[in-house]
């Protein structure tokens, strides 16, 4: 890990279901006079999960439930691969299934001496990035702004990274896809192939959205007489773009 404050490395932001089934073993026919004991699944152990504050000192959910959450970890080691998986989620920002979230791991950066001047320059890059960001939003139905949605943590201390598992500092990107219901779906200790983790993050959302619309359908025909209005479906996914490759 470099030790010089590098401020193109504050900020990385952009520029980036699974659905627990429950097993049940069929019962068998029981002769008259007899009990059997009929075994219950066990349920999935709780989700964990994982708040921290972000740049802009909200405190924010990181695998919030209904959403397929893409977490990239960053440091100043890695800053050109998080723009390049960051460019590579532009076709998926602005859509209500989606979100990217950034940590950048400042522990043993000299960051961490004036968090105040590292903050001030992830909120600066975070409101350029907005700019960039607004066409992408629009071409997934999405009017609000950008910048509401950027989201970008510091961790100078360590106090969410050993969280998720990165209990040391890399040089290298690393990442976790969170599914729909907050659990983690895949991790990365190196990313360099963005293609790939473009076609992860789509069949993510292809799942999650395959779900939803199933359960809509099935609240429409039970809904009988009802005047129910039916949710308003999630655009579709665009067509794959050719995510940068990595240098």
């Amino acid at each position: 890990m470099g030790s010089r404050l590098k401020p193109a490395a504050l900020v990385l932001a952009g520029g980036i279901c699974s659905l627990a089934a429950f097993a049940q073993s069929p019962v068998a026919s029981t002769p008259v006079g007899q009990t059997n004991a009929i075994s219950v699944p066990s349920h999935p152990p709780a989700v964990r999960k994982f708040k921290a504050v972000d740049a802009d000192n909200h405190t924010i959910l990181i695998n919030r439930p209904g959403v397929i959450t893409l977490l990239i970890g960053t440091s100043e080691d890695s800053q050109d691969a998080a723009r390049n998986a960051g460019k590579a989620m532009y076709p998926l920002q602005g859509r209500p299934d989606f979100q990217l979230i950034v940590i950048v791991d400042l522990r043993d950066s000299i960051a961490a001496w004036v968090p105040n001047v590292a903050l001030s320059q992830m909120r600066s890059n975070l409101d350029r990035e907005a700019i960039t960001l607004k066409p992408y939003f629009l071409k997934n139905g999405n009017k609000s702004n950008p910048r509401s949605t950027s989201y970008v943590i510091a961790d100078f201390k360590g106090t969410i990274c050993p969280q998720l598992g990165w209990s040391e500092g890399s040089d290298d990107l690393r990442g976790i896809l969170f599914g729909a219901d907050g659990r983690e779906l895949k991790r990365w200790d190196k990313l360099n192939d963005f293609p790939a983790l473009q076609g992860d993050v789509r069949a993510a959302i292809a799942v999650l959205d395959e779900a939803d619309l199933a359960k809509a359908a099935a609240a429409a025909r039970n809904q009988g007489t009802k005047l129910v209005q039916p949710p308003t479906p999630p655009p579709p996914l665009p067509p794959p773009n050719p995510p940068p490759k990595a240098n």
